[in-house]
């Protein structure tokens, strides 16, 4: 596909599940379907920034697989994390499952005497494990990642200086994973802010963007024991409403089948893989009719408009 006409791929953030991101980008790899741009929130900043640098399935799925075995990913993986077994049918926004923290006092204790319970210094070695230390300048696939400046209050977008700065910046969860601080900014997990970032490809000249959403829905049969619970539930609701209102702008949206897959299941990677295939596969078909229509309709713009003398 030529410069006058690119597409782009937002993926969005959700944990664990955000393998899911690996599954779909290598669908549309086989399916041939080429794209010229890559956004990402969190877990698919991180994801997008791998693939960006070396955009090559095999070498994407590769790396993660080999980081999820290493020493490094076990000691950014506190147990107090983990969810029980037993909850694996039952579909919890992050923000109830704070709340069942907290409820334990882990995560509350934590929380009250440092920023995270993942140092800084675990946190960059990990990130360092799957990004080289470059530029963002530097990938081969052009990447916009998105944080949230806590001090403003306002969403940012990042396409140029450390790679591994702005991917981290992207994942840091709040209150488990340090602020990344640049310049005047202090930012933290950009899904708390743009889940699925649609728009930034918008802004870097996406013609036709396409969405991953592998975020959780909300659970309409939870109980509210408590008022923690309505406060932590109310916070799901407006997450997942302002992400649906910014996903508008995508042409259209795969969502991977993730049921019984919960945002801490790291484990679970062929699962996601799978899930992320299946997903494009079945979209593949719509995706590339659609592109050919754009296309034409933009050609037809620039006949009309731009006539050869």
């Amino acid at each position: 596909m030529g410069k006058w006409f690119k597409v782009g791929v937002a993926l969005g953030g959700g944990g664990a599940r955000g393998l899911a991101h690996l599954g779909v980008l290598c669908a549309l790899e086989r399916e041939q379907i080429s794209f010229e741009l890559l956004a990402g929130t969190s877990m698919g900043a991180l994801v997008g920034g791998v693939y960006a640098l070396t955009p090559r399935c095999d070498f994407a799925v590769d790396q993660f697989r080999r980081y999820l075995e290493s020493k490094e990913f076990q000691k950014a993986n506190p147990d107090f994390l983990r969810e029980p077994e037993q909850e694996t049918t039952t579909f919890k926004g992050i923000f109830h499952r704070f709340s069942t923290f907290i409820k334990k006092g882990v995560f509350y204790s934590q929380s009250l005497t440092r920023k995270a319970p993942i140092s800084e210094e675990d946190f960059i070695q990990n990130i360092s494990f799957l990004l080289a230390p470059v530029t963002m300048e530097k990938t081969q696939i052009p990447l916009a990642v998105v944080a949230l400046d806590l001090k403003t209050g306002e969403e940012v977008v990042l396409r140029e200086g450390s790679l591994q700065k702005a991917v981290g910046a992207s994942c840091a969860i709040p209150g488990i994973l340090p602020p990344v601080r640049m310049g005047e900014m202090l930012l933290v997990d950009g899904g708390w802010i743009n889940r699925v970032p649609v728009g930034p490809l918008r802004k870097m000249g996406a013609d036709f963007t396409i969405a991953v959403d592998v975020a959780e829905g909300v659970n309409e049969s939870m109980d509210f024991e408590t008022g923690l619970d309505i406060v932590l539930r109310t916070n799901d609701i407006t997450q997942q409403s302002l992400s649906q209102m910014q996903m508008k702008e995508a042409d259209i949206i795969i969502r991977p089948d993730l049921a019984g897959i919960r945002w801490s299941d790291f484990h679970r990677l062929g699962d996601c893989l799978k899930a992320g295939e299946d997903a494009a596969k079945e979209k593949a078909d719509e995706i590339r009719s659609l592109i050919r229509k754009r296309k034409m309709k933009k050609a037809l713009f620039f006949r009309r408009n731009f006539p050869s003398s």
